[in-house]
């Protein structure tokens, strides 16, 4: 006990901390950061702020109703309140966790504990929100890089760009695929789950393997048996893509309402929308809670042609503090619901707990 504190994971945390913190005093304390900006002559347009503000909230709440739509398909109970919960809750592990990994376990065992939802369904479910979440982020930036190729060739970080985006289109579309397969090929899934079963079970990273496996395989059964019935519901499905659609354009839209908080019009919202696109891109599958570092370093490579006049940096940090920071304090009070639960809710989607 006396020795709990140096766990890795606690580490890790008190690094990411760090890393967050000196990230956030570096943009508002270094030359042309936000300090600078406050102390210049310099007018920000605070509609345009709010704007951003209310842009990001968009994202938020139609996070809630794409929930409400999948769970309310097999539970009529289920009320857009306890999407809102689900949603906003999802939404604040997943920023605190690396890759978001930590938000659709918490979701399940909300689901289920609190909203008496089985865990099968609300998996299965969740997952098929996700392939939506993940088909649309690709296909949009594979829409932003084709047409905006000549854009990205004259920005003077070509090199860099250029390895940032193919390193995101590899995860990403590593991504995608993962879960198409899952998706459409059971038999072929369950091989390459009991495969790297096996090889996690050797090098000692998980025990009990046929537990696992089994626990697994009905989670894998439950979930093909929902994609059956759901793909006989093509409004359910269209309504998804439609909503999935507007949302990333929420999202990718604060960074433009940002630039015009500074007076500029030099761009199109298509070219914001387009560079938020990459940066999502880029950053994405960076292992660390909120792509911390990585998110930022891509803000300041992608929109350095946009935000001039030493306006970069305090663009970065109002950006970071509209999508990530603040909606962490937003969403914060919301993981109450699942307080000390995190072991538990992994737990009950491995095994498959009705």
């Amino acid at each position: 006990m006396k020795n709990s504190f140096f766990k890795p994971k606690y580490i890790f945390n008190v690094l990411v901390i760090g890393l967050c913190a000196g990230i956030i005093l570096y943009f508002f304390f270094s030359k042309d950061g936000l300090n600078d900006l406050i102390h210049s002559d310099t007018e920000v347009i605070w509609y345009w702020i709010v704007a951003a503000v209310g842009s990001q909230l968009l994202y938020m709440l139609i996070e809630s109703i794409v929930i409400y739509l999948f769970i309310k398909d097999g539970h009529k109970e289920f009320r857009f309140i306890d999407a809102v919960r689900v949603g906003f809750m999802g939404l604040f592990w997943s920023a605190i966790t690396p890759s978001s990994t930590g938000g659709q376990p918490m979701q399940v065992f909300l689901l289920h504990s609190k909203m008496h939802i089985g865990v099968g369904y609300a998996t299965s479910r969740l997952m098929q929100k996700f392939m939506v979440y993940q088909v649309v982020l690709t296909l949009m930036s594979i829409v932003a890089v084709v047409s905006n190729i000549p854009f990205i060739m004259s920005n003077k970080n070509i090199s860099y760009i250029l390895i940032l985006l193919a390193f995101g289109f590899i995860s990403q579309l590593a991504v995608t695929g993962m879960v198409l397969l899952f998706s459409f090929s059971p038999n072929l899934s369950r091989k390459l789950i009991m495969f790297f079963a096996k090889i996690l079970n050797k090098i000692k990273i998980i025990k009990n393997v046929d537990e696992k496996i089994d626990g697994i395989d009905k989670q894998l059964n439950n979930f093909h048996t929902s994609n059956k019935d759901i793909y006989k519901k093509p409004k359910l499905l269209i309504s998804a893509f439609i909503l999935t659609i507007l949302q990333f354009i929420a999202m990718f839209l604060v960074p433009y309402f940002i630039f015009r908080s500074f007076g500029f019009t030099h761009a199109t919202p298509f070219q914001l929308i387009s560079s938020q696109a990459f940066v999502n891109l880029m950053s994405g599958m960076i292992p660390i809670p909120g792509a911390s570092g990585a998110a930022e370093l891509g803000f300041t490579a992608f929109f350095s042609t946009f935000f001039i006049s030493g306006t970069l940096k305090s663009a970065a940090l109002i950006w970071r503090v509209i999508n990530y920071y603040g909606v962490i304090a937003l969403t914060g009070p919301f993981s109450y619901m699942t307080k000390d639960k995190a072991e538990e809710a992994k737990r009950m989607e491995e095994e498959g707990v009705d």
